[in-house]
Order: structure tokens, then C-alpha cells, then sequence
């Protein structure tokens, strides 16, 4: 007797450097399915080219990272959302090989953490306080200052 295990067909997968290139723009079609594959689970993504094709692709954990800072958690969130693509020689078990990053479009690579940070982010996250009166720069450091010293003595 045998045991079989279900497989999941999710369609034609697209070719990277081939069907897609470094610097490209395409557009996330699905929220994504976890498939069991030849080296373990694997993140599918449905997504579409600049010509309307569309295709699958594995999503590595560091862009999904990336997506969820930039989109949230739910992966439905991200269907129509565009995404840059990013391709980095890395050396992957040996060898030098051409890795694939799918990212938020500000996603830039810092290169001395070689981590990828979302550049816009970090200025949205900043409150604009808006105030009715005008006061001069230099008022109104004096203002903090005077707020500064009188805090400090109590």
C-alpha cells in the first residue's frame, strides 16, 4: 500500500532574467498560496508584467519581509499593489548565483547593513504638527529652551 500526498497545481511559473529583469516594475495579482515543493514550502505569488502576462513566482521570506513592511501583514492587502524587482549576486550554497527580491517600489538596498530599508517610511512615521500662529525659529527655540529649564528644576 501506498501513501500519497496531495500536490497543488498553481500554473506556469515565470523565468527570472528571462521573463522578468532587474529594475522592473510588476504588479502583485494574488494574495499568494504556500505550496509544498522538491526543498520544502515555498511562497507562490500570481503576478503580472508591464505586457499584461501573467505568471507565478516564489517570493523569498526576505521580500515578504519587506512587503509586509511596506504593506501589512495581509497578503490580500498586496493584490494591484506594484513591486520593484531586484536581482543581487549572492553566494547561495557555493555558488554565486542571481537572487530575486520582489520589494515596496522605495525599497533601497543601505549599503553598509546590506539590509533593504523602505525609504518613504521612515518620513511618513514623522507627525506634522501644524499650529495656527507663526513664531520665528529663533522664538520659538527660545520657547523649548525657557520649557527646557523650568522642567529640569522641578
Amino acid at each position: 500500500m501506498s501513501i500519497y500526498k496531495r500536490k497543488t497545481s498553481v500554473g506556469n511559473f515565470f523565468k527570472k532574467g528571462v521573463d522578468f529583469k532587474d529594475g522592473d516594475i510588476v504588479i502583485i495579482s494574488n494574495e499568494g498560496k504556500r505550496v509544498e515543493g522538491q526543498f520544502g514550502s515555498q511562497d507562490v505569488f500570481l503576478i503580472k508584467l508591464k505586457d499584461d502576462q501573467e505568471g507565478n513566482v516564489n517570493f523569498n521570506q526576505t521580500s515578504i519581509n519587506n512587503l509586509i513592511d511596506g504593506f501589512g501583514e495581509d497578503s490580500i492587502n498586496w493584490i494591484g499593489k506594484e513591486v520593484k524587482v531586484m536581482m543581487i549576486k549572492q553566494n547561495v550554497q557555493g555558488k554565486i548565483t542571481s537572487v530575486y527580491y520582489f520589494l515596496h517600489p522605495d525599497t533601497e538596498l543601505d549599503e553598509e547593513s546590506g539590509e533593504f530599508i523602505i525609504s518613504d517610511k521612515s518620513k511618513e512615521s514623522i507627525p506634522v504638527v501644524e499650529s495656527d500662529e507663526t513664531l520665528d525659529p529663533n522664538d520659538e527655540a527660545q520657547i523649548i529652551s525657557e520649557e527646557d529649564k523650568n522642567g529640569s528644576q522641578m
